[in-house]
């Protein structure tokens, strides 16, 4: 999962206007773009983590406007909820105690009548 909108930046390498821009979560916590338009084949991750490539996508960032800054805020919730309705469902399968039988289960046991 890609890391929280914080701009929008023209892709050098293609021209979409609408690369995301995104910090590492670990790290030297460098800005890096992601470039996937939807009508073409995309760039990717682009990853400049050295002082001129940082200075290059500050100097070039479009800040998100409130609009954006919103329907990037409801994205993130619906994501975060998807990830936490999975570890749940993960917890809730692993506290299921797993019945297995022994080989003397047939012995001890009740037969159905």
């Amino acid at each position: 999962m890609a890391k929280d909108i914080l701009g929008h930046i023209t892709c050098p390498h293609c021209g979409n206007k609408k690369a995301t821009v995104h910090k590492q979560a670990k790290g030297s916590h460098a800005l890096y773009y992601r470039c996937y338009p939807e009508n073409d084949d995309p760039c990717g991750t682009v990853q400049i983590i050295l002082a001129g490539g940082q200075k290059w996508i500050k100097a070039n960032m479009i800040p998100l406007n409130g609009l954006e800054q919103e329907q990037a805020a409801e994205h993130a919730a619906v994501e975060a909820k998807a990830k936490q309705l999975k570890v749940l469902a993960k917890a809730q399968k692993q506290q299921q105690p797993i019945k297995t039988k022994s080989i003397f289960s047939g012995f001890f046991e009740d037969s159905p009548a």
